[in-house]
């Protein structure tokens, strides 16, 4: 075990050595993140638990990234390459979201999918050479993609899930809690407070629904505005009346303490309207005094035909923008989640169906194992 400390750190040693050599060599590469972090993930597992186990590790988490790279891929969604964390497993980031839940757990299935596929072959060279490491191998593979497929958002298993019903994250969190309560670590506490808040943010949909509802309103009213003010035949009773109204919302006492989510969503809606119309209010004000100071310019010198403010132009450009977003946003939030009874019924057996293989894997390699 000395010695096998002592190769790591003179490899390790080399690396630090060399790593401006190295790095200059990983840049140029397609994969260099990945493989930079994998050797880093690599020295480090191999420290505390020798270099086979590592190897093992750091291969059956790298095959099951690649399954999700090739679903995204299959499905035309770019991704990040894979970056692996010592000792916090590795990820891939979307850099498209999908378009539906259905989407999405086609790319989550990947991971697993692509895991089990990975410790197969031990199979065969566990019956061939009865070596326990391959045991060891089948137990690992089964073990890490099987505690992915618990059914909380962002494991794979809650994407999968959220096809039939997010509901079920709720039973995940409580499966997750008992596990934490039983057997605690940072990791898992992790995956537990993302997957709270990921739970949360579901439950609090219908309610983001009716605030994004409210501010595309606030924005239709206000791109109206500003286009009627060219139109005005003078600015003043218009300048008037923007600033009793400005002044009015930023005078009014702001609304304090704390409302109780679901119990007092009426009155926590009524705050985030006023919220909404003091934004939007001081915009226009804002925006019509520098309109207001902004010089006219004529097309061709014709003193009739004055040119569009490119002031107004810009404003408009970015509350259009500002538009499509949160009608998307309201899309998404409406039809994300919905899928025919076809597909759920699908989605419900290649879920149980890959648990259930993993489970009988790894009650096998535990069984092994302990021979």
């Amino acid at each position: 075990m000395k010695k096998s400390r002592s190769v790591l750190l003179a490899i390790g040693a080399f690396l630090l050595a060399n790593f401006k050599w190295l790095i200059g060599i990983l840049k140029f590469s397609k994969f260099g993140t990945t493989l930079l972090s994998m050797v880093i993930s690599l020295w480090a597992y191999a420290m505390f638990y020798g270099w086979k186990f590592a190897v093992a590790l750091v291969y059956l988490i790298f095959v099951h990234e690649m399954g999700h790279v090739i679903a995204a891929k299959r499905k035309g969604i770019a991704t990040s390459p894979a970056v692996f964390i010592p000792f916090a497993g590795a990820f891939i980031s979307m850099k498209d979201m999908p378009r539906d839940a259905k989407t999405e757990a086609y790319l989550a299935y990947g991971g697993p999918l692509a895991g089990m596929i990975a410790f197969l072959p031990a199979l065969p060279l566990y019956w061939w050479t009865q070596d326990p490491f391959w045991a060891l191998v089948i137990y690992l593979g089964a073990l890490l993609n099987l505690f992915n497929l618990l059914p909380v958002s962002p494991l794979d298993g809650g994407r999968i899930v959220s096809v039939l019903s997010t509901k079920i994250w709720f039973f995940g969190l409580v499966g997750l809690g008992i596990m934490l309560f039983a057997n605690p670590g940072p990791i898992m506490v992790l995956i537990f407070i993302i997957g709270l808040i990921t739970w949360w943010s579901r439950l609090r949909e219908s309610y983001q629904h009716q605030v994004l509802q409210y501010e595309r309103d606030k924005i239709a009213d206000f791109l109206q505005s500003i286009a009627q003010w060219p139109e005005l035949e003078t600015t003043w009773d218009t300048r008037v009346r923007l600033n009793e109204e400005v002044t009015a919302l930023n005078q009014a006492e702001p609304d304090k303490g704390f409302l109780v989510p679901f119990l007092q969503d009426e009155k926590r809606l009524i705050r985030d309207r006023k919220r909404l119309d003091k934004v939007y209010m001081n915009r226009k004000w804002e925006l019509f005094k520098q309109w207001e100071r902004e010089p006219i310019l004529f097309i061709d010198s014709d003193p009739l035909r004055p040119a569009p403010s490119e002031l107004l132009r810009e404003a408009e450009q970015m509350a259009r923008q500002r538009l499509t977003e949160v009608e998307e946003q309201m899309h998404r939030l409406t039809t994300y989640y919905v899928a025919p009874a076809a597909t759920k019924w699908k989605v419900l057996a290649a879920y149980l169906g890959l648990a259930a293989v993993l489970s009988a894997f790894f009650v096998y390699g535990q069984q092994i194992l302990h021979r």
